[in-house]
């Protein structure tokens, strides 16, 4: 059986990544969890010794986020994570870059590793048929296949599986009413099949089984989101058009897994296209084209003065607490190593 730092290491070398790169990891599992605070504490100390960064998620339902570390050190995570059986079968990503995503490490309890904001939902339990990514074509070209895209809308505005539906959700809290009208249809308007996906996967089970809870019976998810389809299928087979919304300093990567050409509105969160940075309604950490008609007054103050104390630690040499070594605001640098 291929281990953790087996695929890891695999990956990195097929993505010829720098010796000193970044290695980030994007894993989850539904498992139930009874010692919670124990867990967490073992968990930040562990990053901390091996000075790793990111963001871990624990509840009753299991684990979520992404963290990155160099090779070293996420071999240290990883082989520890192995030794307790609780997560045996994780979800698990890589890719990597040239730099540190993230700011620190935060491990944190939470009511639901991912919010939808239905307790009685359990993926752990009951959840959608898993597809793997070589199986993923065949499947949504089904014509009795309804192909959902359980991510939001700053997320979809860049990228999509072709022929997708897109339920324009806010946040995911926002899809169980969605998927309650999809239900609500008619016997001869209802779906025979659904086909969902994310990111990494995870949100896309969480709903796989809020369908189910729905009276769907043929309920399918993508096994490991969107990255592990764009790591395994091949790019003249893909179906999958545009770049794809990550939650760090990226912002976005292209079907290479390599950072894309896009930023982020820190307003808002909307990516950014070079064209959008050009906009008059631009103003870097303040607002873009898609939030400044609507933007709260004293909000935009309170981003402006934001924006005033970055630069004034630019100018000291120094950087701010509140931005990420890549600052997503800014268009990313050009550069022809290999990133995530």
């Amino acid at each position: 059986m291929t281990t953790f730092v087996e695929r890891m290491d695999a990956m990195l070398g097929r993505a010829n990544a720098a010796d000193g790169d970044y290695v980030i990891a994007a894993m989850y599992k539904f498992i139930t969890i009874d010692d919670v605070e124990m867990l967490r504490s073992h968990l930040q100390a562990l990053c901390e010794s091996n000075q790793i960064s990111g963001t871990l998620l624990l509840a009753k339902e299991g684990l979520n986020g992404t963290i990155a570390a160099r090779r070293d050190g996420m071999m240290a995570f990883l082989e520890w994570l192995a030794s307790d059986q609780r997560f045996n079968g994780l979800s698990l990503k890589f890719s990597h870059s040239p730099e540190q995503p993230f700011l620190r490490m935060k491990v944190r309890p939470k009511r639901e590793i991912v919010t939808m904001g239905q307790p009685d939902i359990s993926p752990a339990r009951q959840t959608g048929t898993y597809v793997e990514p070589k199986d993923w074509n065949q499947l949504i070209a089904d014509p009795d296949v309804l192909l959902v895209d359980t991510r939001n809308i700053y997320e979809t505005a860049i990228g999509m599986f072709d022929g997708a539906t897109d339920p324009r959700t806010q946040n995911f809290r926002d899809f169980p009413n969605w998927a309650r009208g999809l239900a609500n249809q008619p016997p001869e308007r209802r779906p025979k099949k659904i086909a969902m996906y994310c990111t990494g996967g995870i949100r896309c089970e969480k709903a796989s089984a809020f369908m189910q809870n729905l009276g769907f019976d043929e309920v399918y998810h993508l096994k490991g989101g969107i990255l592990q389809y764009l790591e395994d299928v091949p790019k003249d087979e893909s179906r999958w058009k545009g770049q794809c919304f990550v939650f760090d300093g990226r912002v976005a990567v292209d079907a290479d897994l390599h950072p894309g050409s896009f930023a982020m509105c820190h307003a808002c969160r909307m990516p950014l296209s070079q064209d959008a940075l050009a906009h008059p309604d631009y103003q870097a950490g303040i607002s873009c084209h898609h939030c400044k008609p609507g933007l709260d007054p004293a909000r935009a103050a309170r981003f402006a003065e934001r924006q005033k104390q970055i630069k004034l630690a630019e100018q000291r040499g120094q950087t701010h607490l509140g931005v990420n070594p890549r600052q997503p605001e800014r268009a990313p640098v050009s550069t022809s190593k290999p990133k995530p």
